[in-house]
């Protein structure tokens, strides 16, 4: 970590560590997650980020654009899945070797996480607080031929605000951190032990601390 604050851009060349969170709460008090699981092994992760605008006009002119979250869809790209996956994913019944799949199977809420590397070798890690993986599988198989060739899944959700602070996403770019940012290097050692969150507390200290050094000037 560099102790000043030199912007770096690098470019993204990979992406790996796939994990997903049973979302146990979503409610305007309390959002708790479950602790994570290792999906598959990655390959291509595909993020569209929709937002919505709109003009507000007066005097003839653009008085103000409002701008709305509207959601994010997702979609992995793995190697395979296995029956256990597909419960978490779709909420579909695997029991005694069986996979049973019903019109009435309602994927519940996750969380999603990865890490994508830069050129310069390092991560930016990333957790997506709420969605779901509703919009089903899309897998193809193949007679196998002189070569073989290997089939991947691809899986979409719609990922959306959570319902306690209308935050969607948190993420950490490595190349970036400096050396206070202490709360985010100690979240990068274990991002997947747990659904991370923005420690609002520092918040606080650092506004106390503000309020101090100003009593202090006075």
């Amino acid at each position: 970590m560099s102790d000043t604050k030199q912007i770096v851009r690098s470019r993204t060349c990979g992406c790996k560590d796939f994990y997903i969170a049973l979302v146990e709460k979503n409610e305007t008090t309390e959002y708790v997650a479950g602790t994570p699981v290792k999906l598959a092994r990655a390959i291509k992760v595909k993020v569209d980020e929709k937002w919505s605008s709109e003009k507000i006009y007066s005097d003839d002119g653009t008085e103000e654009v409002i701008t709305s979250y509207e959601g994010t869809d997702v979609e992995l790209e793995i190697n395979a899945l296995a029956p256990q996956d597909r419960v978490i994913l779709f909420g579909q019944l695997y029991k005694h070797g069986f996979l049973v799949k019903t019109s009435d199977d309602r994927a519940p809420e996750v969380a999603v996480g990865w890490r994508e590397r830069k050129l310069n070798g390092k991560y930016e890690f990333k957790w997506l607080y709420v969605g779901k993986f509703g919009e089903g599988l899309s897998e193809e198989a193949a007679t196998k031929e002189d070569k073989l060739s290997p089939t991947t899944k691809s899986i979409k959700g719609s990922f959306y605000e959570r319902s306690i602070d209308n935050r969607y996403e948190v993420s950490v770019d490595e190349s970036n951190l400096v050396t206070e940012d202490t709360d985010a290097a100690t979240a990068i050692k274990n991002w997947f032990a747990a659904v991370q969150e923005y420690p609002d507390a520092a918040d606080n200290e650092s506004l106390a601390a503000d309020g101090e050094n100003a009593a202090g000037a006075e």
